[in-house]
């Protein structure tokens, strides 16, 4: 065969490969019904859905863990045979698909055979459903970005992960799914992890950028200009809004939600810790538009922990879903978790978590629900509650019948769709949570489960979520911005404990009021407006103490400087073979890369890191100035009291508000920190001798029986508490709980970011316990007033 007919040979060879690669590819579209326009991917919704109807399943926080096998073994052998039953059209897993911690749960890193293993269980979980694996999209959390730098292998999602297998390596993905009616339901994932992944605990906001949010905006934006028929948007993600940062041009996710009207945004992140209902209903003004526009979000629970899923159903475009616990087997060890019967009632709507002013319910509008189960209920019941007195009582029950799936045949399973006709009319009612819809039914072995009830209302009103204390602290507002609040305003307090002090001290003695108005602190209050004042003037007198003593006073403001402006501690808060990075209040400075093509880039990880800042500086920095200002005050009450008793004694008034006549006794041997009546009157100012002269016979004859009764009583038991210190003791206790929370505190740190802290940053490390230890060998003599007074 010549050159001429060897080329024809290949090319009618090559030309019957390429025409069967398409013939396969044209195959599998055809099967999987799923095809692209102009970017956009479509698929039609269940052949066995009603046509108004569809369905999806959102799961979140599945944490895979090689510490925790059983967890994995879990989702195996007990997801694939729900999703079975379920028949989703959808599954989103948002976020946090692999722990990435150690043994322990001190530190954060990426682990390979956790992706593995998660890659794995969805495979087997697909096949075990019956589903394609292109009906599962996934996407990243904080943990699934723990210690990931840039240009890293240890970005494993786009390797083991389900969108990275299917190559969808947008961070915004999205499908529309066709219903039998027309109508598009369009899902679009947001992916808004950290870009350059800090490990915990840095790492615990999503952080949408410019770029994405434009993305969003032209995704939901896909089907605005086809009229033909109404789209319905739901948008997953990992985080909160109360969790999510602002671009770095201030523009919001919020926005762009309400500005398509997407009916809800769901999420994962918090799990159940906070509650179980964790909804937020978002109204925005969009001046651009001249509108309000509105969304609900809803986060979900975790699997981690509650083995929990959430199944969520649109019907004729109303959103409407159910959130399910799998029952735990009676054997620990077999672990497979078991599907209870889920009822879903898809209308009418509740009116608590519908969209406020949503159309009214037409005569002609049946009760709709969904219920999956092993085998199709034996009857189904509709329940209309009153709770005009505030007691839920039925008033009406209405059997509903069962709608056949297009193929006819309920027979295997999954879900059964019943409807029920009724005169809607009769619960007209301008209060939205006077009626309530409840559902009952009767399963083949003779069990009865009854959905949750749930408000409707027919004139369409919403009514009002209220979050409890709790979820409203993690839900109620953007915790980007009141983190600064938090930051600065307990910087400017403790600068204030500290400054504000000293200047009234200095004003004081310019003034030569300083003994004086120190006396006015134990004199006793005459009456009750008085007493009042003297509890500001108290705890102000504790901090003016402490600014008296100007080495404890310095090294507290030096230490304060030192946390505002420079480093606290340096770690690894990368991988461990790339660079060290430094944590200031500023946010962590690192370099991302081992590139020499990339510089040091600062102010990473903020807000994050508040679960790092806040807690030091209100439950050690704070507390420490009040301790050792308190240290100083107990000093000087004690050197104050001495001295006045002296002065009473020497006056002849034999009276002391504040100590017995008899001589103090000290615990300590030091002969130099003992006064005697006459010590101390020798060391008395003038000025001083003056008030307190002046406070002895100033005494009403009630008075001085009180402060007489109180002097026997002190005489006859030969003890004196403040003599005594016993106050002193109560502050050690103080000082101990302190130094342990700030060694708690650097522990974690030091099993997150690595060891080298201590050595590296040791005025983070050894300040607090140092200041401490010189503070209360500080205070421990008591002084002649006199040389107090002066001291420095």
């Amino acid at each position: 065969m010549g050159f001429k007919g060897r080329l024809s040979a290949i090319v009618v060879v090559g030309g019957i490969f390429f025409l069967y690669v398409l013939s396969i590819q044209a195959t599998a579209l055809t099967k999987l019904e799923i095809g692209f326009n102009e970017g956009k991917t479509i698929r039609k919704a269940h052949d066995d859905a009603p046509a108004n109807l569809l369905w999806v399943v959102q799961m979140s926080d599945i944490h895979i863990s090689k510490w925790t096998p059983e967890r994995g073994k879990a989702l195996r052998k007990s997801l694939g045979h729900a999703l079975k039953l379920i028949k989703p059209s959808l599954v989103w897993v948002t976020g946090d698909l692999t722990d990435a911690k150690n043994k322990d749960r001190t530190a954060t890193r990426q682990d390979e055979a956790e992706w593995i293993e998660y890659w794995e269980s969805f495979q087997q979980i697909a096949d075990d459903s019956g589903l394609p694996i292109e009906f599962f999209f996934d996407m990243r959390g904080n943990h699934d970005k723990y210690g990931v730098p840039l240009f890293s292998p240890l970005e494993y999602f786009s390797k083991y992960s389900i969108s990275g297998h299917l190559n969808r390596h947008n961070l915004v993905q999205n499908i529309t799914i066709l219903g039998g009616d027309g109508r598009k339901h369009l899902f679009v994932g947001m992916d808004d992890a950290m870009h350059i992944g800090l490990r915990g605990p840095s790492n615990l906001f999503g952080h949408p950028t410019d770029a994405s949010l434009t993305e969003l905006d032209h995704q939901l934006s896909q089907w605005d200009h086809d009229t033909s028929h109404p789209v319905t948007k739901i948008v997953f993600g990992h985080f909160p809004m109360s969790f999510t940062t602002s671009t770095e041009t201030g523009k919001r996710p919020e926005e762009i939600f309400a500005k398509h009207n997407i009916s809800a945004y769901v999420c994962g992140h918090l799990h159940t810790a906070f509650g179980r209902h964790l909804y937020k209903h978002h109204k925005l003004l969009l001046p651009e538009y001249n509108r309000v526009g509105q969304f609900w979000e809803w986060e979900m629970g975790d699997w981690r922990v509650s083995r929990m899923m959430r199944i969520m159903a649109t019907d004729n475009g109303h959103t409407s879903f159910v959130d399910v616990e799998l029952i735990p087997p009676k054997d620990k060890s077999d672990q497979k978790f078991v599907m209870p019967t889920i009822i879903l009632p898809t209308f009418p709507l509740n009116s608590v978590t519908m969209l406020q002013d949503s159309t009214k319910i037409l005569p002609s509008d049946p009760v709709k629900v969904l219920v999956f189960s092993e085998t199709p209920p034996v009857w189904v019941k509709a329940r209309i509650l009153d709770g005009k007195s505030r007691t839920l009582n039925v008033v009406e029950e209405i059997s509903m019948q069962l709608v056949e799936n297009k193929s006819g045949d309920n027979s295997d399973g999954g879900p059964y769709y019943y409807q029920a006709a009724w005169d809607s009319a009769k619960y007209a009612d301008n209060y939205a949570s006077r009626y309530w819809l409840e559902i009952i039914l009767e399963e083949v072995n003779g069990g009865i489960t009854i959905s949750e009830p749930r408000p409707f209302s027919v004139n369409g009103h919403s009514g009002h979520f209220r979050l409890t204390w709790l979820g409203y602290l993690v839900m109620g507002f953007r915790w980007e911005t009141l983190y600064p609040f938090l930051l600065w305003g307990i910087v400017g307090f403790v600068l204030s404990l500290l400054v504000i002090p000293m200047v009234f001290r200095f004003q004081l003695e310019k003034r030569g009021l300083h003994e004086e108005w120190i006396m006015s602190v134990f004199r006793p209050a005459p009456d009750f407006r008085t007493s009042i004042f003297k509890v500001v003037k108290v705890p102000f007198w504790v901090v003016l103490e402490n600014a008296r003593n100007m080495y404890i006073w310095a090294l507290l403001l030096v230490y304060v400087m030192y946390l505002v402006f420079l480093p606290w501690f340096s770690g690894r808060v990368l991988a461990d073979d790339f660079p060290i990075g430094h944590l200031s209040l500023w946010g962590w400075s690192v370099k991302p890369s081992n590139s020499t093509s990339v510089n040091q880039i600062s102010g990473l990880g903020v807000p994050d890191i508040m679960g790092i800042v806040l807690p030091y500086l209100y439950a050690v920095l704070f507390p420490l100035i009040l301790m050792l200002s308190a240290l100083s005050a107990e000093r000087a009450a004690c050197e104050y009291h001495i001295a006045m008793a002296g002065r009473c004694s020497q006056s002849g008034c034999n009276l002391s508000p504040w100590v017995s006549v008899s001589p103090p006794t000290y615990e300590t041997d030091d002969v130099d920190a003992r006064l005697s009546e006459e010590e101390t009157a020798s060391v008395l100012p003038s000025n001083l001798e003056a008030v307190s002269k002046r406070r002895c016979e100033s005494q009403s004859e009630g008075e001085l029986e009180t402060l007489l009764l109180d002097r026997k009583i002190e005489q006859q038991n030969g003890y004196c508490s403040l003599c005594n210190r016993c106050v002193r003791k109560g502050l050690f206790v103080g000082c101990l709980a302190i130094t342990f929370l700030h060694w708690r505190l650097l522990s974690s740190l030091l099993s997150a970011y690595g060891s080298t802290a201590l050595v590296t940053t040791p005025l983070f490390a050894w300040t607090v316990p140092a200041l401490i230890v010189f503070s209360i060998i500080q205070t421990s003599p008591i002084r002649p007033i006199s040389a107090a007074s002066h001291e420095n």
